[in-house]
């Protein structure tokens, strides 16, 4: 409670009892006050909740009534006759306000006694030559309107701390025009502003709701129902960008007033990418039906995945439709723990146990016992510093499930110290099989892409392998014309025996390439020396090379190069990137066929691989298409070739990126460097 608002109460008080008995303003009336004419007076004062007292100049006590003092365990007239000097004085703020009362100054006061809290105001009394002949004391008991305040206090404090810690992107506007009340940090991050540009504008000014009719229409279901859920709109934020939205609203006392509470999800990526699955599938369909029927199997495989995923969404959809509230039944995990991990709050059960049994327990308890160190050290930063931290855990059911949870750990502050820590957890789960899915695809698609390269290639390799064979074949044969005429010794068919064997090994290796190059296997990071991934693509297209006439140059780093990576994908980029660059110079005469593959490190301490030609180059433009899905220029292409070479790349890390030249095209590849004897993982 204010000071204003405490004078107001005695003051009322006060001044209710001088004009309704302007005789108590008398001295020679208060010493009289016994008299039966004035019992009116005593038997009204004992029925209020007032406490009222007369004092005289000498501070003593001539009057002592009202129903307050039974609180206090006073009877009513147990304080005439007291001296207040002598009562209080120990008190020396209380004598000197006294004192400057009996000096003819008006005084307020709120004061508590014991358990209850008093609104005091002081009057002076005046005797007939008007010199202060002592004064008049009304005191009101405020105490549950100071309690209810100090209450409603702690609620608002909890509320704004639940608000503004939540995960979920929220706002708060009046209900009529939609003037924004207040937001949270995760609301200015979706529209990509500042709290400035937000508060005291309206939802319109910002582009937040399409029409004025659509938000009409979701304050009268809010009205009508009490709460509006999952409505799906697309809307533009200040700084240009369009968001698909999903919104749930609820009415809210806040401050005193009734505004409208909005969470707001943003489904941007979740609609692109089924925008972007439905698209593959259509292309799928309508160009690689008539490929293999393992590609078939794939595609079928691909619709099946979308149906799920479908399904998923929909059941998310279902499952969030059934929150009624922020806190009790939001679908995330809430707990409140104090600086040791014991958990104060709870939302709603875990592990399937009682909320009574859960609540009180420690935190680690329920938590991989490797990551509990890892807890108890955020745990104890969030305490110190304030900061939130965010982490990830894994556990077992008792069924034997495993579970996946992101953690959002936050400070409770209250008078600027941190009390507790907020701990929401979000089961990620099926999000974390659903990356492990999109690998394997992903590892599928390159497969399907090595063995599309190579069945174009396979007149080129069937020359390259009949080569060493013809040649076994002739020296095989020469032999045994020479041991057969006796023209010969076995001395001097040792060294076309030898040369039999230089082919058949030559055959041998060029079979292992092809074979490594189209296995199917699983994606296996290592530590690898890109020169010899180079070397190791530019052997299997040494043939196509030959063929089409063309010049190659090798500028690679003499120093060793390593990466963390696949070896079988990296060659699968490069020979793409060759193949392409063959193509690009076929027009030309073959002298002005040139092809220069370098190796090198950046000033970013990254690993560099270009790949130039002289061929005909880019359209101006086509930079960014020719990495679209089915984007090709070729008569025979697919279109997927760069664009599976991108995914591959930006997976391992790095970039894929092409450059005009004056004549032919640059396509540069950087990747993580890696140092010393780091194995990085498989």
């Amino acid at each position: 409670m204010d000071q204003t608002e405490s004078q107001d109460h005695a003051s009322l008080a006060s001044r209710f009892l001088s004009e309704t008995f302007p005789e108590l303003q008398n001295r020679d009336f208060l010493d009289h006050l016994s008299d039966v004419n004035h019992q009116l007076l005593r038997k009204i004062l004992s029925i209020t909740p007032l406490i009222i007292w007369a004092v005289d100049r000498e501070g003593i006590v001539t009057l002592s009534e009202g129903g307050g003092l039974t609180k206090l365990g006073y009877e009513p007239g147990e304080w005439v006759g007291k001296s207040i000097f002598k009562e209080f004085a120990d008190d020396a703020e209380l004598i000197d306000l006294f004192n400057r009362t009996l000096s003819g100054e008006k005084n307020h006061l709120v004061r508590t006694v014991g358990a209850q809290t008093l609104d005091v105001e002081y009057t002076p009394l005046y005797n007939d030559e008007q010199q202060v002949d002592g004064f008049l004391s009304v005191a009101v008991d405020i105490s549950e309107k100071v309690a209810s305040e100090e209450e409603l206090r702690r609620s608002e404090e909890r509320f704004s701390t639940i608000f503004q810690v939540n995960p979920i992107a929220m706002c708060i506007t009046e209900i009529d025009t939609g003037i924004f009340i207040e937001v949270n940090e995760n609301f200015l991050t979706a529209l990509q502003c500042t709290r400035e540009e937000i508060l005291g504008k309206s939802a319109f000014d910002i582009g937040f709701w399409p029409t004025k009719e659509t938000r009409r229409e979701m304050i009268e279901k809010v009205k009508n129902e009490g709460t509006a859920k999952e409505l799906y709109f697309d809307f533009i934020i200040p700084n240009g960008t369009r968001l698909c939205t999903m919104l749930s609203a609820v009415q809210i006392y806040f401050r005193g007033e009734t505004f409208l509470l909005s969470c707001v999800k943003d489904v941007t990526r979740e609609r692109a990418a089924l925008d972007e699955l439905e698209k593959l599938n259509e292309h799928l369909e309508a160009r690689v039906a008539s490929r293999t029927a393992e590609l078939q199997q794939a595609h079928a495989s691909l619709n099946e995945e979308y149906t799920k995923r479908n399904r998923l969404y929909r059941a998310l959809q279902q499952t969030e439709a059934k929150w009624r509230s922020l806190v009790t039944n939001a679908p995330d995990t809430i707990l409140t723990v104090d600086i040791d991990g014991t958990i104060l709050y709870l939302n709603h059960p875990i592990a399937g146990q009682k909320m009574e049994k859960v609540i009180g327990s420690s935190i680690y308890h329920y938590m991989n016992p490797s990551d509990i160190e890892k807890a108890k050290t955020i745990l104890q930063e969030v305490f110190q510093t304030g900061k939130p931290h965010e982490m990830e855990t894994e556990g077992v059911s008792r069924s034997g499930h495993k579970y996946v949870y992101s953690c959002r750990v936050g400070a409770m502050v209250s008078g600027g110290i941190t009390v507790a820590a907020m701990v929401i957890a979000t089961d990620i789960t099926h999000q974390k099989l659903a990356e492990q899915e999109l690998v394997r695809r992903r590892a599928e698609l390159a497969h399907l892409s090595r063995l599309s390269t190579m069945g174009e290639l396979a007149a080129e390799l069937s020359h390259e392998l009949n080569q060493p064979l013809a040649a076994i074949n002739n020296y095989t044969n020469g032999c045994i014309r020479r041991i057969r005429l006796g023209t010969t010794s076995l001395d001097n068919l040792i060294e076309p025996l030898e040369e039999m064997s230089r082919q058949a090994q030559r055959a041998s290796e060029t079979i292992k390439r092809l074979r490594r190059h189209v296995q199917k296997s699983e994606v296996e990071h290592k530590k690898l020396d890109i020169n010899l991934v180079i070397e190791n693509s530019i052997a299997l297209l040494e043939h196509e090379i030959q063929r089409n006439f063309v010049s190659l140059h090798l500028e690679l780093s003499p120093e060793p190069l390593h990466t963390i990576g696949d070896a079988i994908q990296l060659e699968q980029v490069l020979v793409n990137l060759l193949l392409n660059a063959i193509e690009a110079m076929s027009e030309f005469p073959p002298e002005q066929r040139k092809l220069v593959i370098e190796s090198d490190r950046d000033a970013h301490e990254n690993l560099v691989i270009c790949v130039t030609d002289s061929g005909i180059g880019l359209k101006k433009g086509e930079e960014k298409s020719i990495f679209e899905t089915f984007y090709t220029t070729k008569q025979k292409g697919l279109g997927v070739g760069l664009s599976i070479s991108q995914t591959i790349i930006e997976a391992h890390g790095g970039k894929l990126y092409p450059r005009r030249n004056k004549q032919g095209t640059s396509f540069f590849i950087t990747l993580p460097l890696v140092h010393g004897d780091n194995n990085g993982g498989g």
